[in-house]
């Protein structure tokens, strides 16, 4: 005899009873998510399972229901940075002017590492093997050889690179909080002055004479 969960007549009594799991599964991820990206900004790729399971909202099992190890995690928020990068990256390109498309690109980007501390931690660490981070150096990459090569065109100095863009703005995602608050009326003002001194650094001149360089 069949068990009673497959008896004649009991799928379309079964099936109503799933579906409020699907959603509530579906709902937790999202939720643990959130609240990931959040702790993995503020604190670091090393932020603690209990930690965000506190954030959410939910218990510390819930976390790892979804998500059953570091990396399966870190890996779900940079999937999401990807997007992110994806639409600036958009942004940028669909501007027609250079420099405009370069303020948006550089300074997005390193905002982007500036502001979320797990991000940093992971781009500037060389051993760590990651999908998402293989990706994301996929999108930008790219986009920084296309934004060298629009200001080259518009009276950039001739040299410039796309690993070069790639270089500013990995310092400017490397600024400490407090030289980001340095500048009066706050935080973005700050940050907006060193974008500019970066932009600044690249329109064209003469070269220095190599006796004065140090």
């Amino acid at each position: 005899m069949a068990p009673p969960s497959e008896a004649p007549g009991s799928d379309a009594g079964a099936a109503p009873a799933l579906r409020p799991l699907r959603r509530d599964a579906r709902h937790n991820r999202e939720v643990v998510l959130a609240a990931a990206r959040r702790m993995f900004a503020a604190h670091g790729a090393d932020c603690r399972f209990e930690d965000i399971a506190r954030d959410a909202g939910v218990g510390v099992g819930t976390v790892y229901r979804r998500f059953p190890d570091r990396r399966t995690l870190i890996e779900a928020i940079l999937e999401q940075r990807v997007t992110d990068v994806d639409a600036t990256v958009s942004r940028a390109l669909a501007l027609t002017d250079a420099w405009a498309a370069a303020r948006l690109f550089i300074g997005s980007t390193a905002r982007m590492q500036l502001e979320d501390r797990g991000l940093r931690d992971l781009l500037h660490e060389d051993g760590f093997v990651s999908a998402g981070l293989a990706m994301l150096r996929r999108r930008i990459a790219p986009a920084a050889e296309e934004i060298a090569a629009r200001l080259r065109h518009d009276g950039a100095r001739p040299d410039l690179t796309g690993d070069d863009v790639l270089v500013l703005i990995r310092m400017l995602g490397s600024l400490p909080p407090g030289t980001a608050t340095a500048t009066p009326p706050g935080r973005d003002a700050g940050f907006q002055r060193y974008l500019g001194l970066v932009l600044d650094g690249l329109r064209g001149r003469p070269g220095m004479p190599d006796e004065q360089r140090l």
